[in-house]
This record gives C-alpha cells, structure tokens and sequence, in this order.
C-alpha cells in the first residue's frame, strides 16, 4: 500500500458526529442480537472463541491506581520505557508472561517490589 493512500483526520472534540440512538434505544435486546448475528463482517464471539479470550489487564488503569508515572512504573517493575509507553498506547499488546506479571502487580504490587530486591 501506498504510503500517500492513507486517509488521516483528527477528531474535533468541539465538532462531535451528531448520532441518532432514539431507533437504536427502541430496541428489544433479542432485535439487537440478531443484527449481531446478521452481520457477516463481525459476527459475535462463538462460546469456544470466548472461552479461550484472555483478559489482559489494563496497564494504564493499573499505573493510575498506583500513583505511577510511566517512568516510575517502568523502573519500579522493570521494565523497559517504550515497552510500557507501546502497551499503553496499543502499539503493542503484552505476551502470556508480561499479563501474568502484571496481573501479579495489579493484586499484590509490593510483592514484585519485594521479589525484585532479592
């Protein structure tokens, strides 16, 4: 693909799409799923798809609830900057023993600090 074939815009949050969700909102919750269904570009999860969805926890959400900047989460944890920086911003997503790590550091941070130490 061409490098000039790619549309950017950026939002004006003065200038938000004015969306109609009054016919949206009319309906039944059984009308919403089989629009969901109908849908051949995204249809919904299967029960075997879900079951094996993991849930990676929210990096973001996990610094802010420990008063952390990016840096001192990083050097906290040790982890590298962009690493953290990359996850935040979704230009990475973290591998099964970086989401254990920091599901480890969402429940029990002062543990990995003090395993760190050692």
């Amino acid at each position: 693909m061409k490098k000039d074939a790619t549309t950017k815009f950026k939002l004006d949050a003065a200038k938000v799409p004015n969306a109609e969700w009054s016919r949206f909102d009319q309906l039944s919750d059984a009308d919403v799923h089989a629009a969901a269904l109908s849908d051949p570009d995204s249809p919904p999860a299967s029960t075997a798809q879900l079951a094996r969805a993991r849930r990676a926890p929210d990096i973001k959400a996990v610094r802010h609830k420990l008063g952390l900047t990016q840096e001192q989460f990083a050097a906290r944890f040790g982890l590298p900057l962009g690493t953290v920086r990359d996850w935040e911003q979704g230009a990475h997503k973290p591998d099964r023993a970086a989401e254990i790590l920091l599901c480890v550091i969402a429940a029990e941070p002062d543990a990995v600090v003090r395993a760190l130490a050692k």
